[in-house]
């Protein structure tokens, strides 16, 4: 007989301290795109492990909610995982662990090894938020709890360093040329570069997805290409925990490839060769 008892939510505490959360005051802003990143933290991580488990719509959605509000003091939300808890228990420990592994590095750039693709979107979103605890001086501690059992780790200092080394550019190649859909077009987000140009986000073929930087004198071109297979050329940089990114020179649209039309015209080329009988191939190759 199946119990009717639901299980208990898990609480994951946010927990701001040290810097301008010491004066119980904090910019609004900064709080909420915090905030932001850690729930696109949870959800894409939380997806990750979903499609490891076979859940073929995977979303990361743990049925968030806040709890009680905004606790003065430091300065401390506690956030309840209310949906496929174990999953859920999962995704934040695994959270906990990364920034764990980013404070024992303490930026030692030997001490640096290539995250999983789980960590590597941790780590992005830790980035994000990394540039607004250097603006306001903070450490943030994450906890989960679990009735009596918690599990925690701190982002300070020694981890902002050691994301800091992991966002530096691995080496850049020029004159690269990528196919693939374009399948996103944004403005900058925080952590990115600011100036006159726009990203847009390429999926491979293969699913490997990149950022492109685009001059903003090209944005009705590329806008003309959105959601289309294209071609785009340019200086490509890649990274240690984050999507390589592409600084576009040149866009086009990728003309549709006819295979069979390609594999009939191909075929046959070489009269002597496909049409010779196997024997006599053999005695050639001999």
């Amino acid at each position: 007989m199946l119990s009717s008892r639901r299980m208990r939510p898990l609480i994951f505490v946010v927990k701001f301290d040290r810097g301008l959360a010491r004066r119980h005051r904090l910019p609004l802003d900064h709080v909420l795109n915090a905030l932001r990143e850690v729930r696109m933290m949870i959800e894409e991580a939380g997806s990750a492990l979903q499609r490891e488990k076979g859940i073929e719509k995977p979303t990361g959605d743990f049925g968030l909610e806040l709890v009680g509000g905004f606790i003065k003091g430091s300065f401390q939300t506690n956030i309840a995982m209310t949906r496929d808890i174990r999953t859920a228990r999962a995704t934040a420990e695994q959270i906990i662990q990364t920034v764990d592994w980013l404070a024992c590095m303490d930026g030692r750039a030997d001490e640096v090894k290539q995250p999983d693709e789980i960590a590597s979107k941790i780590v992005r979103r830790l980035n994000r938020i990394a540039d607004i605890q250097k603006t306001d001086k903070t450490e943030m501690r994450l906890e989960l709890r679990n009735g009596r059992k918690k599990l925690g780790a701190t982002f300070g200092e020694a981890a902002i360093a050691s994301t800091e080394v992991l966002r530096a550019p691995q080496f850049e190649m020029d004159g690269v040329t990528l196919y693939g859909k374009l399948y996103e077009l944004r403005d900058s987000s925080p952590g990115e570069e600011e100036g006159e140009h726009f990203w847009g986000g390429l999926r491979r073929d293969n699913g490997e997805v990149w950022r492109v930087r685009f001059g903003s004198g090209n944005i009705e071109r590329v806008v003309a290409l959105f959601r289309k297979q294209v071609a785009v050329t340019g200086t490509a940089t890649y990274y240690p925990a984050q999507a390589p990114k592409l600084i576009a020179e040149q866009i086009t649209q990728d003309a549709d490839r006819d295979y069979e039309a390609a594999f009939d015209e191909l075929y046959g080329c070489n009269k002597e060769l496909y049409g010779a009988p196997l024997d006599s191939l053999l005695e050639e190759i001999r």
